[in-house]
Formats: C-alpha cells, sequence, structure tokens
C-alpha cells in the first residue's frame, strides 16, 4: 500500500509534522471507496433499465393487439374512456386484493385505497390507448414531443453514470440474485402444520418422544418467524435429547412464538429442517403452525423495484394523457415548451445544480449531522425553486394571456374554458416536473458521494455503500412530498391568474406559503386555551392550503423514514384541494370577459 502522505513528510524533514490536506486525508481513510460511491447509482440504474425493458414488453404486447378489434376501441371516445376505465377499475381491484392485506391492522391502512385505484385508472387508459392503432404509428411523436426528451435522456445519463461502475460493484452478483426474491407482489409469507400425537396418561412428560416433523422449509431468506400450537410443546433439533446442540425451545399453547432476524438471535428452529423435532408434552395431540416471512439476501435489491415501478407508471401516465386528451395535452405541451424556453427557468436550472453542488461540499459544521442537513437545504431548495418556476409560468402563460387578448384566441377553437385551464396548469407542472427531475439527478449523484466525503469528520475508517443508499431512498418520499407543496402551489397561482396580474400573484401566493405552513402548528399550539384562534385557524384552514401536510421536517431531523401511508394521505389531500380550486378556478374565468 503506498503511503501518500510519505513524500511530503520526507520534503519536508526540518518543519516537523505537516499537516495532512482534506483530500489526501480521505484517500487515506478510504482507500477504495469507489464501490462504495457507484453501487447506490448502480441499483439506480438496474432499476430504470427494469423500468423500461418492462414499459418496452408492455406496450410491445399492447402494439400486437392494436392489429386486433382492441386496437378500435378508442376511435370513439366515450367507448374509449368506458372501456379505460372498466379495465382501471379490475387494475385498482386486484392492486386492492394485493396490497390492502399486508396493511392490516394499520388504523390508516384506508389512505392507501385512494392512491392504489388511481394507479388502476391511469393503467387502464394507458392499456385502452396503448392498444389504439393510433398510438402505434405515434411512439416516435410520443417519446420525441414536448418534456420526454428531457425526462428521458435525465433518467438515461443517471442510467449511464451508474452502470459505468459496473465492474467496481462488490455484491452486484448478490443484488441481482436478491430482486426476484423481492415481495413486490405477494406478501412473501408461507405456513405449514405439523401435527404431534399425544402421549398417554401414564408418560411423564420429559419422557415424551421428540418425533420429526418431516417438512422443509429454509431459513436462507428468513425475515420472521411465527410458530403457534395449541399444546405445550418442544422444539429440538434432534430425536434424543442428549444430540441437542442448545435448550429446546419451548411453545405455549395460545401464545405465539415470534423470531424476526433483524433481533440477529438465534432462530428457534435448526437451519436444517431434517433435524427438527417436536415434543408433545400433553395428552392430546397437539397442532403445531409455522409461518415463514421471506426476504431477500439483499434486502436494498428492493430499491431496483421500486425505481422500475416509478419509471412505468410515469411514462404510463404520460402515454394515457396525450392519447386520452389530445386538446389538454396539446394545450400543456405548447405552455410546457414555452416556459422552458424562457432565460428565468434556465436560470432557475442552473442555479439548482450549481447550489445542490456547492451544498454537498460545503461543511455544514454540525457534527455528524451534515448529511442530514444537505438532504432538508437540497430538497427545499429545489421545492422553492419549482414554486418560483410555477408563479412566474401562471402569471406568463394564463394572466398575461388573458391580458393580451391571446386566450381569446385560443378559445376561438374547440378548446372550452375547463380545458384552457387544465392544460395550462398540466404545462406548467411538466415544465416544474423537469426541473425537479434534473436537479434531483444531480442531488442523488451528490447524496452517494456525501457519505463517503463527511468521512473527514468522523472517526470511522470505512464507508458503506448502504448508508449512500438508505439516504437516497429515504430521499424519495421527500422529493414526492415536495413536488405535492409545489402542486399546490402552482393550483393557487393558475387559479389566482385568471383575475390578477404577476406581481399581485407572487405576493398572494406568497402569503399563501406562509399561512399554509403556519395555520396549523399556531392552533396546535394553543390547544383548547383560546377558542377564537382555534376558530379562526380552522376557517383559514378552508380556502387556504395546510402545507404543513407536505412538510416532514421533524422526521428529517429525527433521522426517521417516510411511511408510505403518509405519502399516500398526503396525496389524498393534494387531490381533494386540487379540485376544489380548480372548481373555483373555473367559477372565476367562466363570466371573465375576455374580448
Amino acid at each position: 500500500m503506498i503511503d501518500l502522505t510519505a513524500p511530503l513528510a520526507a520534503m519536508t524533514p526540518h518543519l516537523g509534522p505537516v499537516s495532512t490536506p482534506a483530500f489526501v486525508s480521505l484517500l487515506g481513510q478510504q482507500q477504495n471507496w469507489w464501490p462504495e460511491f457507484v453501487t447506490p447509482l448502480w441499483l439506480i440504474s438496474v432499476g430504470l433499465i427494469l423500468g423500461a425493458v418492462v414499459s418496452i414488453a408492455v406496450y410491445l404486447i399492447a402494439m400486437v393487439l392494436s392489429f386486433t378489434p382492441l386496437g378500435k376501441l378508442a376511435d370513439d371516445p366515450k367507448v374509449g374512456t368506458v372501456a379505460s376505465l372498466v379495465v382501471g377499475g379490475a387494475i385498482a381491484a386486484v392492486l386492492w386484493t394485493l396490497y390492502l392485506p399486508r396493511l392490516e391492522g394499520d388504523e390508516y391502512a384506508y389512505f392507501a385505497i385512494p392512491p392504489l385505484g388511481v394507479i388502476g385508472v391511469v393503467l387502464g387508459f394507458a392499456i385502452v390507448y396503448g392498444m389504439w392503432h393510433r398510438t402505434r404509428r405515434e411512439w416516435g411523436t410520443i417519446l420525441s414531443e414536448g418534456v420526454v426528451p428531457y425526462l428521458l435522456w435525465t433518467a438515461i445519463a443517471l442510467a449511464v453514470v451508474g452502470l459505468a461502475g459496473t465492474a467496481l460493484v462488490d455484491d452486484r452478483n448478490e443484488i441481482l440474485e436478491s430482486i426476484p426474491r423481492v415481495n413486490a407482489i405477494f406478501d412473501g409469507t408461507g405456513s405449514f402444520e405439523v401435527e404431534i400425537p399425544g402421549n398417554d396418561v401414564d408418560v411423564n412428560p420429559d419422557d415424551a418422544p421428540f418425533v420429526p416433523a418431516n417438512q422443509t422449509y429454509t431459513l436462507r431468506n428468513l425475515a420472521e418467524l411465527t410458530i403457534e400450537s395449541d399444546r405445550t410443546v418442544l422444539l429440538g433439533d434432534a430425536s434424543d435429547p442428549a444430540a441437542f446442540t442448545g435448550p429446546p425451545t419451548e411453545v405455549d399453547p395460545g401464545v405465539p412464538l415470534k423470531y424476526r432476524f433483524a433481533s440477529r438471535e438465534k432462530p428457534p428452529i435448526p437451519g436444517d429442517s431434517t433435524l427438527l423435532h417436536i415434543q408433545n408434552r400433553e395428552i392430546d395431540p397437539a397442532r403445531l403452525t409455522m409461518t415463514f416471512a421471506s426476504r431477500p439476501d439483499v434486502p436494498e435489491a428492493a430499491s431496483v423495484i421500486v425505481i422500475a415501478v416509478m419509471f412505468f407508471l410515469a411514462l404510463s401516465t404520460l402515454v394515457a394523457f396525450r392519447q386520452a386528451a389530445p386538446r389538454v395535452w396539446a394545450l400543456a405541451l405548447s405552455t410546457a415548451k414555452n416556459e422552458m424556453a424562457q432565460p428565468l427557468y434556465l436560470l432557475l436550472l442552473g442555479f439548482g445544480i450549481a447550489i445542490v453542488l456547492f451544498f454537498g461540499f460545503f461543511p455544514f459544521n454540525t457534527l455528524g449531522d451534515d448529511i442530514r442537513v444537505f438532504k432538508d437545504s437540497g430538497i427545499t431548495l429545489i421545492m422553492i425553486l419549482g414554486m418560483l418556476q410555477a408563479v412566474w409560468s401562471a402569471g406568463t402563460s394564463v394572466s398575461e394571456e388573458i391580458e393580451g387578448r391571446t386566450a381569446l384566441t385560443v378559445l376561438s377553437k374547440p378548446v372550452s374554458r375547463r380545458s384552457f385551464i387544465l392544460g395550462k396548469y398540466a404545462g406548467i407542472m411538466l415544465s416544474v416536473l423537469v426541473l425537479f427531475a434534473i436537479i434531483a439527478a444531480v442531488f442523488l449523484v451528490v447524496m452517494s458521494y456525501k457519505p463517503i466525503y463527511e468521512l473527514r469528520e468522523t472517526t470511522r475508517e470505512n464507508a458503506n455503500w448502504r448508508t449512500g443508499h438508505d439516504e437516497i431512498m429515504s430521499a424519495l418520499p421527500i422529493f414526492g412530498l415536495a413536488l405535492m407543496q409545489t402542486a399546490t402551489i402552482a393550483s393557487v397561482a393558475v387559479a389566482l391568474a385568471t383575475r390578477l396580474p404577476l406581481l399581485a400573484n407572487f405576493v398572494t401566493c406568497f402569503s399563501v406559503y406562509v399561512l399554509g405552513n403556519l395555520i396549523q402548528p399556531i392552533v396546535q399550539s394553543t390547544g383548547n386555551s383560546n377558542p377564537l384562534v382555534q376558530f379562526m385557524g380552522n376557517l383559514l384552514a378552508i380556502p387556504i392550503p395546510n402545507l404543513n401536510t407536505f412538510n416532514v421536517q421533524a422526521a428529517i431531523d429525527a433521522g426517521n423514514s417516510i411511511p408510505i401511508l403518509y405519502v399516500a394521505a398526503s396525496f389524498n389531500y393534494l387531490v381533494c384541494f386540487a379540485i376544489f380550486i380548480w372548481m373555483v378556478a373555473l367559477l372565476l374565468f367562466e363570466d371573465r370577459d375576455l374580448a
């Protein structure tokens, strides 16, 4: 091993000890940090590739079906809509059947019902319109128009960065083997029952025989084991107690024995299933039930499935939107392209990338919490930039078009005022989505390297790629909540833009942002001591969005992960508020004189 600090000491023997530069110290502490940096990005790239493969396979099948009568279902928009809702309802029912039982026992499990339903409906439209004969001829346009190329090239760039370090990933074979074992569809549980004969009345329970279980199992991928019995039994690893390698495990009736792999304790049953023997200590026959919950060898492989599903759903949403609502899509596409060509958009994009890179190497001096501060600061920055872009776009693409009579030209075509509002909002959010995606991709790359960089301020000698991976995956739900909060402010900005000019819209949206984040904490802090404050808070919470719903600062500070049900509940709130604000926008815009 080469000591990089030795030449410095040899060159300056008369100066005494030499302070080691930061980058030399980093290299000295982490001799081979490239695998730790590359592996989280490699997992993301594998997920993106898997998502692309699944998307290609699904839409190739849809393309083949487009040559059948199914390819003409969408020729009539009403028939296509009904067929999409039927297929979407069937998919939603399947999703509810598969995933709601996993949440059984959670009092907030019902929060998952609407998001799963929305996913089912989106996939229903994507499948029906993916089979449309027109879609078969328009795939080249779909993938090359508007915001789609920016999103695809961002995904491709991220995948290339990860794949470039494939040779440096130490655990790649184990990760690839673990992907099929991820319990993405089923919950990964299995069980079997063993019946043990009862003993004679004259037999002492301690002298009862240990009978073989005669069941096959494996503990290799075990995550959790539950053993239940209706009689008192002992579990041993041999037929003769003298040959036991350890004390037998007792299972009492009505008291389930639970074992979790995470506890790192010795399992209550032998690893070799042929060694399991059970003693029934009672007169009546015993019935023993074992329930196994499996897990992949590398649990982090689950992130590959998550990324693949996100990619597939994103592409399916774009396909469904474009093909099922062509007029709204055309207006959204025009709006997004126009906003992305503005100097402000490029300025925000460049500023966001530069600051995220700066934050990644800026010493926050928080004594070990630099990663948390970087995550919080980076995601907040991206959200604020997205909000600025959304409010600015609402002013330029809605308010100024109405004042400049451009909207009258658009509405003179077969475009309703409802489609105009929805198209403008969708276009603004598409431009914001591209802004989020590009800066977030840079953020994920920096986050993968951040734990290694922080070795300078810690006493650890080696970084683990799981640290960077866990930080990245814990940031994804926060990105989703930040995007939802941006979408909420964008809906308010679009609604106000039908009546207010740009400057007034900015001031109002800023006030809504501040009040939306303060109302709930103020009301909660007063409790029941001040009924007036409570009444005013509840009153203001009706027209003003409760943005504190999307704020998970406390969870970030505590180092807690964001439950998926919390993200689902926030999505439900966003949909409800967006529908409310869109109705207000239509009321404000319906009687607006455009001439």
